[in-house]
């Protein structure tokens, strides 16, 4: 697409952090662009490998490369965002890639409907392979609906669908820059969830939700390497936090019964997940969990129809333990590969 004065610039900001091995993929993305009139923000936060020297090979008019002390990624975007000229904002991972026509799809959208965010479809690919090697999930698609904001974030959250709900991963999202003034800065006390928390406000913030088309290619890892697979304790205080704040934004705008069937659910699901390594967050989740007095019937996720039996028999914690215990005992050398 050809450029001119007039059309709207995007500012589409990296947070870095030891990513040298897929940073200049991620920045051709970028430069690749069908929609040219955009600049790239990319700030390093900290890196101890080459991805500062990396994205300096790539610095011009139009790509501006910044370092500061490692913080958190949540920390790195406000940065870029300070530093944003544009009217629209693209977020990118520095290990994903979006498609060559995922901006100019999304502001010929946002530019005919003023006040709302467009978000694209999302291709889950595992590293080692090909993005063209991978379809978008069918079950995320279900949850991707041109709806108003509380609706489309019900939706998703699973209030419709028993608990089932689904997420968006930030590359996914256009959003213009007077939205995302509105909404706020990143949560920088986050360290889990904090897009969830973020994009819950910048929604809420909008008119509304348009579906477009251009796809957003996010990086699987093999073995957990992604933030959402760690399940320390600081993660999981950060899961609660940034749940309980999702739910506050929500009932600022409607209440609703089934906002609390919906909190029930996802604190059930948390306590799964502290279990038995945060006793002190797990007590808190019961005592929130009592003053809800939600009347739900909780369903713990096993992933496995044993552990669901399991569980059933003798209790989800004796489940737990069990799955925890086989996890272990697949990571010792001399039974690699022997147990799933």
């Amino acid at each position: 697409m050809e450029e001119t004065d007039l059309s709207p610039l995007v500012s589409i900001i990296i947070p870095v952090y030891n990513s040298a091995l897929y940073l200049a993929e991620a920045i051709n993305s970028c430069v690749n662009q069908t929609w040219q009139n955009i600049e790239v923000i990319i700030i390093d936060d900290g890196s101890t490998d080459e991805s500062l020297s990396i994205a300096k090979t790539f610095e011009n008019k139009r790509i501006r490369v910044y370092h500061q002390e490692n913080k958190n990624a949540a920390a790195a975007r406000n940065s870029g965002l300070m530093k944003a000229k544009g009217d629209y904002i693209q977020f990118l991972d520095a290990d994903d890639i979006l498609s060559a026509d995922k901006i100019e799809k999304q502001v010929t959208l946002l530019a005919a409907n003023p006040g709302m965010v467009a978000v694209c479809s999302t291709i889950h690919f595992t590293d080692g392979h090909q993005p063209a090697e991978f379809e978008p999930s069918a079950y995320e698609e279900a949850f991707l609906l041109n709806l108003p904001p509380f609706d489309f974030l019900f939706n998703l959250y699973g209030g419709n669908n028993e608990g089932k709900g689904s997420m968006v991963q930030p590359n996914a999202w256009l959003c213009p820059k007077n939205i995302i003034e509105k909404a706020g800065k990143w949560n920088e006390e986050l360290t889990l969830d904090d897009d969830g928390e973020y994009f819950c406000r910048v929604v809420l913030a909008s008119k509304g939700v348009l579906k477009s088309d251009g796809y957003n290619y996010y990086r699987k890892y093999q073995g957990h390497k992604n933030l959402s697979g760690l399940a320390t304790q600081q993660h999981l205080r950060s899961q609660y936090d940034a749940l309980s704040l999702k739910i506050s934004w929500l009932q600022a705008k409607k209440t609703l019964p089934e906002l609390k069937n919906m909190h029930a659910r996802w604190l059930h699901g948390l306590l799964f997940k502290a279990y038995p390594a945060a006793p002190e967050l797990m007590r808190q989740i019961k005592n929130d969990l009592k003053t809800l007095k939600a009347s739900i019937r909780p369903e713990y996720p096993f992933g496995t129809t044993s552990g669901k039996l399991l569980s059933m028999v003798f209790g989800w914690k004796f489940a737990k333990r069990l799955q925890l215990f086989k996890h272990q005992l697949s990571k010792r050398p001399e039974n690699s590969g022997k147990l799933s």
